[in-house]
Order: C-alpha cells, then structure tokens, then sequence
C-alpha cells in the first residue's frame, strides 16, 4: 500500500521504495520529460501559454495526454503494489482473508484518488474549451432560440429615459439645448471598412476595441447595447484610453455601403445616417442598429446574410457605426453580457468599489398611482416599476441581495415591490457613497440603474465596475483555487469577434493587456451633446435624443476623440513590449 501511494504522488517512487530503483527511473522518465518540457515553456517562452490556452487543437491533444496519462498512472500504482508484494519475504505472504484483502482495498482507494485527479483535469480542459467555443462564437452561449425568435419584432417604444425631456431644458451639462437644423452628409466622406474579422496587421498603428454592455435578460431581444466604450491603445506610444460612446445618441452615420440603403431622411435625421423606424425618433438611438442589422441583412452587404449570423451581424453593426462616428479603424468587439457578468464577480468572491455619489432607483409614477406612494413626479410616464432583478422566477436571488445589504453596514438599502415574474423581480434599492463590498448582483444594480441619472454617468459607474474586476484579476495566482467557476462562468459573459486563435495575435494582446492593467487610465472621455454641437430629435411623448450631423461629426472626430488620444499616457506595466511576456504563477 505504501508503494503504490508513492507511484500515485509520483510514477516510479513506489517502484524505487519497493527495491527496484532502476525500474523506479525508468517509470518516471515520461513524468519528468513532461515536466521539463513545461519548465523550459515557462522559462524560455512564456509567451506562448497564452496561445496555447486559447487553441482548442492543443487543448484537445491536452485532454488526449491526460488520458494517457491516467492509464499510465494506474498502472505504476499497481505495478509498484505487485513489485512490492513480490519482494515480501514468503513468511508474510500467507493467505489470510484480513492480510490480502485490506492491501487490495487501499489499492483501490489510492486508484480512485487517481481517477479524479485525472477527470479533474479533463473537466477543467473541457470546461475551458466550450468557454473558448463560447468566447468567439457568432452567436453567443447565452443567446436562446426564443430571443432569437423574439427579435424579428420591431421595436414599438422607445427609450423611457432620453438625456433631456424638452430642447428648451437644461441637458445634462447646465446650458440649454438649442434646435438648429441639421447639416447633411457628404456620402463621398463616408469611409468604407474592410469586414472581417480575423485583422491581426493593425497596420493603422493602433487597437480599437468596441466594448459592448450587452442588456440580454428574460425580457429583451437580440442585441441592444446598455453601453458603448472604445478602448483604444496605441502600440508605438503604448499610450491607452476609453471613449465613451453614448447609447442614445441618434442619427449616427453609417458606412458607405450600408449607408446607401439610407439615403433618405427620416425622423429628423441627415440623409446617411440610422434614422430609426418611421415615426419612431426613439428608435433612431444607436442602440436600435444592431436590430436593424438583424432584420435587414441585405442592408449590410458586407456583412454575413445568413439567419445564423444575425446576433453577429448586429454587433458588428454596431461596431462598425461607432468606427464611422469616432473616425476610428475598428479592430474587433467585445461584448459583456452584463448578467453573465454578475455570476463571473461572485465567482471571483465579489468586488470592491468606492463609490463616489448615492446611487438608487425606486418606483416612481403619477399621483393616484401604486407608484406614487414611492416617487411622485408628473413627469414619470409611463409608470417605473423600480429595479428590476434580470433573474426570472427566482426570488431567491433578491434574498440573496437583501441578504448582501444585511452584511453592508448601511451602505446598502433593497425593498421588493412585487412578485417575482417571468422577467424578474422589481425593487427598490439605494448605494451610498463610501468603499464597499459588491456581489454580482449588487454591482449589476450599480452599472444598469439609469431611471434616475443619466447614460453619461451610468457609463462611468460601468467603467468603475469594469477597473474594479481588473484590479480583482491583476493576480492570477489567486485566481487558481476559484479557476473551476471562472472558467465556467467565462463563456457567459464574454463574446468576441478578436482573433483569438491566432497565437501571435494573442501575444500581442497578452502584452497590450499588461500596459492597460498597469496603467491607471484616465476617466473616459464622453461624447458630450452641448460641447459637440448636437441639436435634439423627438417629440414630447417619446423624448429628445441628441443627434448628430455632419458639423457635429466633425467636430467628435477632431476635438472630442482627437483630444482623448493626445492626452492618453503610456502604460506603465510589464516592459512596454507587445509580447505578452512576463507572465507569472
């Protein structure tokens, strides 16, 4: 028994323990060449873990040494058991029930120690592989057939909370919004791209990156955005910063080939531009062209025609659009479903947040209403049910919150106002100012809540979140004990488009991530309607939505975007290569 534990720590010590030590040396060089092979990778070429952790041939060929292995393993447990057996002296080898089958019965436990060390690995592998799978596939994981179903509807309502309720109010910076005309476009500088979405030259110098908050719950449809944010690194300069792109912003312009198909004006909006539905400004928001994309592939010709690819088509859509808008080469998107997002904090044992000013959102509705006894306002229409908790039909998850808030020291406040349904729970919920500890869901409520603030200040709590994960990560070495449900939960918030099998590209981005992870970024700089110029579409029913035209784009491409890349600063982590060495644990 005890040789064959040794030969379950390590082929060939059992062997050895049992007298027979070159037999011992010779069962052990598999062992010893494989780990030798992985110290030299982690001396002499670091680097290429990464590539190897994102091939799904080498993590196949992985699972297919892990069963080799697992055999072999076996079999030096009991060959070291009956090699110890055999060099007993014959006195102690005697047929007695007790002494032959207590030895047999260890064998067997130590032999079932090795099958789950082994299924543990291959769990991990296969885990890891549909998380890969997940990560890049046209249609992500998450994505369900009755969502895909669901989104052949047009939309029939708009966003319940544009940036100003009249032209005539203050907008979120303090000056009144004016109503000029809007300027036209010029179809001829409309830039064409080239689709795809294997580019790993950058030959532009830099790495424009898309990130996309996708609001995906029981009760939306296909692909509209919570929130936008280009993250933009320049390789040379290692310089980095975000843009913050506004979900509400209308009447973006579009790519040339596809903005053929929109020559006419509609909704107020220029000619060239996604004007939305007719008679609908609301749906000539930003965040509606990733449904046009959806429903009207023949309006993107470019882009894949196929029902498969139409979750795909919308983001890249998207994607593309903000290219146009910021007069960025976009190289790849990345989108965050933000309720795969809260399983993947409480996996990492939630974050820490310092938050900077109250946050809170509650029902609010006309006197006479149920709402009312929370928050009166004329202005609320239609009725705020509160804070709805994307979970459907499990309350258990809002305990869990109330549960959460106990523990806060008052920094956190929850009421449910309704039975739970199939599109979750309302509630009414307050975040004080102050360091505290968030969940998943907590930190969820903190990014998505925007009934009472604006999407400029919504999109800073998101970046908040988003720095707050980055600084839970920083270590991957504390990250192994929980890497199980990491990469479990992996696939269920993450999607791209970026070339990920591609092992020098993934070098590159290994390298580029340690410049953005050590470099405390400056705040995003938001695309502000007053300070570009946009004038407003829409009507008092629907709401206003700052729209752009072509003095506007002008002006975003030259002052707003121009100036957040003058003023982004280098990165300060790793060596300021673009190898991805460095890597540690």
């Amino acid at each position: 028994m005890v040789a064959a534990a040794l030969s379950f720590l390590f082929p060939g010590l059992g062997q050895a323990a049992a007298g027979d030590r070159r037999r011992g040396v010779i069962v052990a060089i598999p062992v010893l060449a494989t780990l030798a092979g992985f110290a030299a990778i982690l001396i002499f070429d670091r680097s290429s873990l990464f590539g190897l952790a994102l091939n799904q041939g080498w993590l196949t060929s992985l699972l297919i040494l892990d069963l080799v292995a697992f055999i072999y393993h076996l079999w030096a447990i009991v060959d070291s058991y009956l090699l110890a057996r055999k060099a007993q002296p014959e006195e102690r080898r005697v047929n007695r029930s007790a002494a032959k089958w207590a030895p047999i019965l260890g064998v067997v436990v130590i032999m079932t120690g090795a099958i789950g060390v082994h299924a543990g690995v291959a769990e991990v592998d296969m885990s890891w592989q549909h998380a890969l799978y997940c990560l890049t596939a046209e249609t992500p994981c998450w994505v369900t057939d009755d969502s895909m179903a669901n989104a052949s509807l047009p939309p029939d309502e708009g966003d319940d909370n544009p940036v100003v309720t009249d032209p005539g109010e203050p907008n979120p910076s303090g000056s009144a919004a004016s109503v000029p005309p809007l300027t036209t476009f010029d179809p001829s500088s409309l830039p064409s791209f080239e689709v795809t979405s294997n580019r790993t030259d950058w030959s532009t110098g830099q790495l424009n990156v898309l990130l996309i908050g996708a609001d995906f719950g029981p009760n939306r449809s296909g692909l509209r955005p919570d929130t936008m944010i280009v993250l933009h690194v320049d390789i040379a300069t290692r310089r980095a910063a975000l843009i913050g792109v506004g979900r509400n912003t209308a009447c973006v312009p579009l790519p040339a080939d596809v903005a053929q198909h929109y020559a006419k004006p509609n909704n107020g909006c220029p000619s060239y531009t996604w004007s939305g539905y007719p008679n609908n400004p609301a749906s000539a928001e930003l965040n509606w062209l990733a449904m046009e994309a959806w429903n009207h592939p023949a309006n993107f010709p470019s882009y894949p025609q196929d029902a498969a690819h139409a979750w795909f088509r919308g983001a890249l859509a998207t994607e593309q659009a903000v290219g146009v808008l910021t007069g960025l080469t976009m190289d790849g998107f990345v989108t965050i479903n933000l309720d795969g997002l809260a399983a993947l904090i409480d996996d990492l044992g939630g974050i820490d947040i310092n938050v900077p000013t109250k946050v809170f959102d509650e029902p609010c509705g006309p006197a006479g209403t149920w709402a009312a006894k929370w928050y009166q306002s004329a202005n609320c229409v239609p009725i705020h049910g509160g804070y709805n908790v994307p979970v459907a039909n499990d309350f258990s998850v809002v305990q869990q919150m109330i549960d959460d808030a106990a523990k806060s020291g008052g920094k956190q406040t929850i009421t449910p106002t309704s039975s739970t349904t199939k599109y979750g729970t309302d509630i009414a919920f307050t975040i004080y100012p102050g360091v505290q500890h968030m969940s998943g869901q907590w930190a969820l409520a903190y990014a998505r809540t925007r009934e009472f603030t604006t999407d400029f200040n919504r999109m800073l709590r998101q970046q908040i979140v988003l720095k707050a994960i980055r600084t839970k990560v920083a270590d991957p070495c504390a990250l192994l004990p929980d890497l199980g449900s990491l990469v479990g939960d992996l696939g269920g918030a993450f999607n791209t488009n970026l070339p990920l099998n591609d092992a020098n590209a993934v070098r590159q981005f290994a390298g580029l991530a340690k410049l953005i992870a050590g470099n405390d970024l400056p705040p995003p700089i938001e695309i502000d309607p007053t300070q570009a110029g946009m004038t407003y579409i829409g009507n008092k029913a629907q709401g206003y939505y700052p729209a752009v035209d072509s003095t506007s784009w002008n002006y975003i491409k030259t002052n707003v975007v121009g100036t957040s890349l003058d003023n982004a600063q280098p990165g300060t982590g790793g060596d300021g290569s673009t190898s991805g060495g460095g890597f540690s644990c």
